[in-house]
């Protein structure tokens, strides 16, 4: 029989974890502590993007109008930034379907990519990345690939820092933060009316994205606006 001693022999050397943090996440744990105007800190966040991924040119699209798009946060510091056709059609696709999207080289038509299964390469020259909360996509990640080694972009952090992103957009449209979460069915309340409001109006009057942002259905908010309006 063998001793402990000769079966531990044959053990693989546990390789020592770091105690030193990643510094993009030292500057991540900074910007959320000392969050106070979520714009500035959402840009600190897309700069940190740019930087871990080698890139210059990181934006935010928004919704301008139900099917038009807005560059509203910028690395290179342009805002209300305007997007070719290509990335607008697959904006369009993206608030719908929810997928990682990338446009090739020489081709106008946007394909989907799996993150943790595809590969970045030289052809690719803009990854869309849609910022997700409760299953709703708030904005996306627009990544020009242009002149960068795309295939060494970290993707998990990008999807990382992107959930961060989402969060702050999301409190952004909400601030109390208390409709972003799944919740029953609930009555029609007299001053859910103003909150309704301002939420269609930080969503460009985008009311489907408004809806999902305040944890309805558009058919509720549709529910919701003509009887607050009664009411009036």
């Amino acid at each position: 029989m063998y001793k402990i001693a000769d079966i531990q022999d044959y053990r693989q050397p546990v390789m020592p974890v770091s105690s030193m943090p990643a510094a993009w996440l030292n500057s991540v744990t900074e910007i959320i502590a000392s969050r106070y105007h979520d714009e500035d800190s959402i840009q600190q966040l897309l700069l940190l993007v740019a930087e871990n991924s080698g890139l210059n040119n990181v934006s935010i699209a928004l919704p301008d109008s139900p099917s038009r798009f807005k560059a509203q946060y910028c690395s290179t510091g342009v805002s209300n930034g305007v997007y070719s056709f290509a990335v607008q059609h697959a904006l369009c696709r993206q608030f719908e379907s929810r997928e990682w999207l990338v446009i090739k080289d020489g081709s106008e038509r946007p394909e989907s990519f799996e993150p943790f299964i595809d590969t970045l390469s030289q052809q690719d020259r803009c990854l869309l990345v849609p910022l997700v909360l409760r299953q709703s996509v708030l904005a996306v990640l627009v990544m020009d690939l242009r002149g960068a080694r795309a295939e060494h972009i970290d993707l998990a952090l990008v999807n990382f820092l992107g959930a961060q992103i989402a969060h702050m957009l999301a409190t952004q449209v909400v601030p109390n933060f208390k409709t972003l979460y799944a919740r029953p069915y609930q009555r029609v309340q007299a001053d859910e009316l103003s909150d309704i409001q301002s939420a269609i109006a930080k969503c460009s009057g985008n009311k489907t994205m408004a809806a999902k942002v305040l944890g309805l259905t558009p058919r509720q908010l549709r529910y919701r606006l003509s009887k607050l309006a009664g009411e009036c």
